[in-house]
């Protein structure tokens, strides 16, 4: 396989990295080593949530509050990167959401503060669009929904935390749950499985008016796990809340990251299928210089040649097509510079460690 460069890597920053490099006309290479880490994040992007360590007032505009660090913290990151990098490297990312299809909200000119899994509010600068309405400078009374056998969230808890800082009465914020149809008693189930169901028309159907009948009241707005689609997200989100006929909006859980998910696999794709770059889940095992230990990128085309066995391994309920996930173990073996008129060619491959 032949690359001008590789970035190995399964977050965001060697997402973005390959992208910029596709952009710029090179031929790059994404190796990423078994489950990216976004699986297990947020997946939101955080600009400056609070100014310092001391204080529990949140920021409110991002961009006036990194100006002021950098004045206050001039060895600070965003200092000695500026704020025009700040303005660049948030356009491009926004941009990239949009092209590869996702609808995100948001801002450098102000954060929106959602409640998380356990009901603290969370300062955010650029969400998906499905959390939006979760912003708690709205004033509509909060609904957090969950499922009856489902424990990666807890709405009890999480009304709970959030009715002690936010909410002026006791029918601002209140719990309910409700069963999921399919979904037994008993059964050992994750939000991957309960987001594939939500892909299924009559499914959410079904569910929306369960919900829609324990709310009980107009004027309020639904929280509930972040399990609203795999693969057609807005489209699920979009066509779940009109069933409700309230504002719904989703919240990250425990990993996996339902969240995180959407956005890995559809920029990988996205990477894939927009130039002459490609993706591998494979480990890095060694890298050495070309002659005169120069970057391999101001050379000839460098030649990457990897050996795989691959190990699917899932959770209860299975991860199938798009969400399967991959451990792979590798043998990467950098070939010599070559022309690119010649035959790439390399001594057989070492016995690499184990880094699965």
């Amino acid at each position: 396989m032949k690359a001008d460069i590789a970035v190995v890597g399964s977050g965001l920053a060697a997402l973005v990295a390959t992208r910029t490099l596709q952009q710029a006309g090179r031929n790059a290479l994404l190796i990423w080593p078994g489950l990216s880490s976004l699986y297990f994040t947020y997946a939101t992007v955080d600009v400056l949530g609070y100014s310092d360590l001391t204080t529990t007032q949140p920021v409110d505009q991002p961009e006036a509050g990194v100006a002021q660090l950098i004045e206050d913290h001039p060895e600070h990151p965003y200092a000695l990167a500026g704020l025009d990098a700040l303005r660049s490297g948030t356009a491009l990312l926004t941009e990239w959401l949009r092209d590869a299809g996702f609808t995100w909200q948001g801002s450098l000119a102000r954060n929106l503060l959602l409640p998380t899994a356990i009901g603290t509010p969370k300062p955010s600068c650029l969400v998906p669009a499905s959390m939006a309405a979760g912003d708690l400078r709205r004033t509509e009374p909060i609904v957090f929904c969950g499922f009856h056998g489902y424990e990666d969230f807890v709405p009890e808890l999480a009304a709970a935390n959030l009715s002690r800082s936010w909410g002026g009465d006791d029918q601002s914020v209140r719990a309910i749950r409700v069963s999921l149809p399919g979904f037994e008693p008993g059964r050992l189930f994750t939000s991957i499985d309960i987001a594939r169901s939500f892909e299924d028309a009559a499914f959410r159907r079904e569910v929306a008016g369960r919900i829609r009948r324990e709310a009980a009241v107009d004027g309020v707005r639904i929280g509930m796990p972040a399990v609203l689609g795999l693969t057609h997200d807005m489209e699920v989100y979009s066509s779940f809340a009109a069933e409700v006929g309230h504002p719904v909006f989703e919240i990250p859980t425990l990993p996996p990251s339902v969240l995180g998910l959407r956005l890995f696999d559809r920029l990988r794709k996205h990477i894939q299928e927009s130039g002459p770059s490609s993706a591998m889940a494979s480990a890095a095992a060694s890298f050495s210089s070309p002659p005169g230990g120069s970057s391999p990128s101001t050379h000839a085309p460098t030649c990457w040649r990897s050996r795989t066995r691959s190990t699917a391994r899932s959770a209860p309920g299975s991860m199938r097509s798009s969400t399967r996930s991959f451990i792979r173990r590798s043998r990467i073996t950098r070939c010599r510079p070559i022309e690119p008129t010649s035959r790439c060619s390399s001594r057989s491959p070492s016995r690499p460690s184990d880094t699965g």
